[in-house]
């Protein structure tokens, strides 16, 4: 899945994520924090920390799926600047029901601060996921 994602999601690819680990229920991904990244105050901006942990709930409720899992909320509280690069997102599962599933998700900084936390809930879609080979 790893693969197919950084060849298929441009915005994994512009923002330089890193998808480091993805199972069933559990995902880890890692953004540089470049000036790509930083907002006027030259800290982590809240829009590309709020797209990491998004992918890393992508992540892990896709992975190991026959079918899509596609967001329906999330909220998130930013908790401190990210200052020190690299930022980590992972997002473990909290209830995977029938269609519905819920995760956390936190956000820390290179310094191992926690910059966000994240509540994510997504619907598990009847849509076929694409076929992904192992090269």
């Amino acid at each position: 899945m790893e693969n197919y994602v950084a060849k298929h999601d441009k915005l994994v690819r512009h923002l330089q994520m890193n998808i480091e680990s993805a199972s069933r229920g559990y995902a880890k991904v890692t953004m540089p924090i470049t000036e790509n990244h930083k907002n006027g105050m030259g800290m982590a901006h809240g829009g590309a920390i709020f797209s990491l942990a998004d992918v890393a709930f992508g992540a892990a409720a896709n992975a190991g799926s026959e079918t899509g899992v596609v967001s329906l909320s999330t909220t998130i509280e930013f908790l401190r600047p990210g200052k020190v690069s690299p930022l980590t997102a992972e997002a473990r599962v909290v209830r995977a029901g029938q269609h519905i599933l819920t995760y956390d998700v936190e956000v820390f900084d290179g310094s191992g601060a926690l910059v966000a936390k994240c509540m994510s809930s997504g619907f598990l879609t009847d849509v076929p996921l694409p076929k992904v080979s192992p090269h």
